[in-house]
């Protein structure tokens, strides 16, 4: 009995003592995280992001709508019945739920739907991004203009025969004569 309770002691007291944090002097460090970079991220994972982002946003407002729209729906096909009334004027008491297969056709649609919002947004964004890149492609282009260098040469007039000093450009165009 006493071997017990001096094994129970030792093994209380290693674990006491591994448990207790261990302070060390450590020097004062700034622990804040940094902002992220433009650059840390590159194009697909920022738009991979805002896609989920769009996706999962969207979702709430589009289950309202679907379920309204729905309900609207199965109250045209059963004019006149109660049981199917829309969701405004709906009484719970009477009203038929919607099966299985109806839910999981709506949440097809909720999921579809806003699928289909972010693919939107990520193809106008797309869109802008090539058409920005072509413009600022053009604006390189046009600052490679043609430049025209002035060369002074004895040129013939035809008119009297004589000849007379005349400005002549020839224009050059990426570094090479046209």
């Amino acid at each position: 009995m006493k071997k017990t309770k001096l094994t129970a002691f030792f093994i209380f007291m290693i674990f006491s003592f591994s448990i207790m944090p261990i302070y060390s002097q450590e020097e004062k460090e700034d622990r804040t995280p940094e902002p992220y970079n433009a650059e840390e991220f590159t194009t697909w994972q920022k738009e991979l992001r805002r896609f989920e982002i769009i996706s999962f946003g969207a979702m709430p407002f589009v289950s309202l709508l679907t379920f309204w729209s729905y309900d609207i729906i199965r109250s045209i096909q059963h004019k006149g019945d109660p049981a199917y009334a829309p969701w405004p004027v709906k009484n719970p008491a009477i009203a038929k739920p919607l099966t299985e297969g109806e839910q999981l056709k709506i949440f097809g649609a909720i999921v579809g739907i806003s699928i289909g919002i972010a693919l939107i947004d990520f193809s106008v964004r797309a869109i802008k991004r090539e058409v920005n890149r072509k413009k600022k492609q053009a604006v390189e282009i046009e600052e490679e203009a043609i430049k025209l260098i002035p060369l002074e040469e004895a040129a013939f007039s035809p008119k009297d025969g004589s000849i007379e000093k005349k400005n002549l450009f020839i224009p050059i165009q990426n570094g090479a004569v046209k």
